[in-house]
């Protein structure tokens, strides 16, 4: 079941990543994923010459071999790509995706491109945050904070809950790590490396901070690390972040439509209270109060069903909630 006729409000995402962290090839992984659905969700571009351009920028980099099958790094500030996520092709909900420099993560804030960025950021709903596999082949050093960008993606997170409410325990910022090029750190065990991004962002998984985090490893193919630049491209995990994303919003909108429910039920049980008299006075509003409730039930159980299908897919990712680990609910 979908939410009929109904749409969640569009979001932003931004994906926090340094220059070669993979997060254009990891756009271009996922839409082309997506494209072909995941347990009838899919994802398709607003714009029919968008879904041209990241399509052909895909099958060049399956069909490429050597250095020229990879995005070469952004010269452009800004490019904002508009998409929707649906299920049976129905738009559920539609999200407007940052990609940027990786480079703005060291200029100066007074710099053009990191004043966009913060603004970018200050509106979105989710945030990714992207680490290069490659930086966490052993363990961690004083060296993998200045390669990954930690501590600047950390004060990205600082000035958004500066300028915002901090974390709403009902409604948690949802943010995604996303663990790019994960091929070449396999080999280490994953409890391992979980730990590692834990302590390049200690602040997120702080008891009763209020933070929703995703740790999920993504790559475009376990084998890419011996030969990355003829290897044969299979995208792993790459759908799971913007199912994530999706997924909070649902958790969110459910956890609204709860509310209203315990609302409607309520003045409806106290009109039912009242005079007899006024009952049959009121009675088209007592009817249209009752249709309302029934609307709402309606819409938990569309909501549910979908994060139901959406959960499954989580179960592949770690998820934290207040610094400890938690399943994804319904």
């Amino acid at each position: 079941m979908v939410l009929n006729n109904m749409q969640l409000d569009e979001i932003k995402i931004t994906m926090l990543g340094t220059t070669g962290a993979g997060k254009t090839s990891y756009l271009l992984g996922m839409y082309a994923v997506m494209q072909t659905g995941i347990r009838g969700f899919t994802l398709a571009a607003k714009d029919m010459d968008t879904d041209l351009e990241l399509t052909q920028r895909w099958e060049k980099l399956i069909s490429l071999k050597g250095e020229d099958r990879w995005p070469t790094p952004n010269a452009a500030a800004m490019e904002y790509y508009g998409l929707d996520f649906s299920y049976g092709f129905r738009p559920l909900m539609g999200f407007q995706w940052l990609d940027y420099r990786g480079l703005a993560l060291s200029d100066r804030s007074t710099e053009q491109d990191v004043a966009d960025l913060v603004l970018y950021l200050q509106e979105s709903a989710c945030l990714f945050l992207c680490i290069s596999g490659e930086y966490l082949t052993s363990e961690l050093t004083p060296n993998t904070v200045r390669q990954i960008k930690s501590d600047r993606m950390n004060q990205f997170v600082q000035q958004y809950v500066s300028n915002n409410k901090q974390p709403n325990p009902q409604q948690p910022f949802p943010v995604a790590i996303v663990i790019t090029k994960y091929d070449l750190c396999h080999h280490r065990e994953r409890e391992e490396i979980i730990a590692d991004v834990k302590k390049l962002f200690q602040a997120l998984f702080t008891p009763n901070s209020g933070w929703l985090v995703m740790i999920c490893p993504v790559s475009l193919g376990r084998d890419l690390g011996n030969d990355p630049d003829n290897a044969n491209i299979v995208p792993v995990n790459v759908h799971l972040p913007v199912v994530f994303a999706v997924y909070s919003q649902l958790r969110a909108y459910g956890l609204r439509l709860k509310s209203d429910r315990d609302r409607q039920t309520l003045e409806i049980d106290l009109a039912r209270q009242k005079n007899p008299l006024l009952q049959i006075i009121r009675a088209n509003q007592l009817k249209e109060q009752t249709v309302q409730l029934e609307t709402t039930k309606a819409k938990m159980i569309a909501v549910e069903e979908n994060m139901k299908l959406l959960s499954q897919e989580l179960q592949q990712a770690s998820l934290y909630f207040n610094g400890s680990e938690v399943t994804a609910d319904v």
